[in-house]
């Protein structure tokens, strides 16, 4: 396959434009709960945290799923055992990332003197069952758009990561704020 910079913007940029406006969206949830997020200001500092490790799970398992369909060492079915590892891995990563940095993040507020207004095990789950909803979601999502995108004749390499990182972005800002109510802080 040679890569040509126009074939990819003319593949990339409605793609792109979509997950801008997803993100505007995303942004709005984010302002229209800024009055939680200020009585939680550990919360706040988590945000990022949570979306870039779902958003780099995801893009990780994405661009394995697409390296092996390139290689054919995947095969375009959810039935295949390289595919179904590299899922499960994913989302090892992502329970095992997800409580070390929630303890982290909580002993780091702490340290720094953030007011929390949340205590260890009450954040450790808004963190960690976010996080794991998050990561369930993308790997499915990363999977879908991998084997579609390369059954249409695209690249994953350049449509899996976009579409990844918006799904993250604004489901990680979704899950913290349901796990907010069910956690019922």
């Amino acid at each position: 396959m040679i890569y040509s910079w126009k074939t990819i913007v003319k593949h990339g940029l409605p793609l792109l434009t979509i997950c801008v406006l997803i993100e505007i969206f995303a942004g709005q949830i984010l302002q229209s709960n800024q009055q939680k997020l200020l009585f939680f200001p550990i919360l706040l500092i988590s945000i990022p945290v949570i979306n870039g490790v779902g958003g780099n799970i995801g893009s990780i398992l994405g661009a394995r799923l697409a390296s092996g369909l390139h290689l054919g060492t995947i095969e375009l079915t959810v039935k295949d055992k390289n595919m179904q590892k590299n899922f499960v891995t994913a989302l090892f990563m992502g329970l095992v990332t997800y409580s070390i940095l929630a303890i982290l993040i909580y002993y780091i507020a702490y340290i720094g003197n953030i007011k929390m207004n949340v205590g260890l095990i009450e954040f450790v789950s808004i963190v960690l069952g976010t996080g794991i909803l998050l990561i369930l979601i993308i790997s499915v999502v990363s999977v879908l758009t991998a084997f579609l995108s390369f059954k249409k004749g695209l690249d994953p390499d350049d449509v899996v990561a976009p579409v990844v990182t918006t799904v993250g972005d604004t489901l990680g800002i979704v899950f913290l704020f349901i796990l907010i109510g069910v956690v019922g802080v």
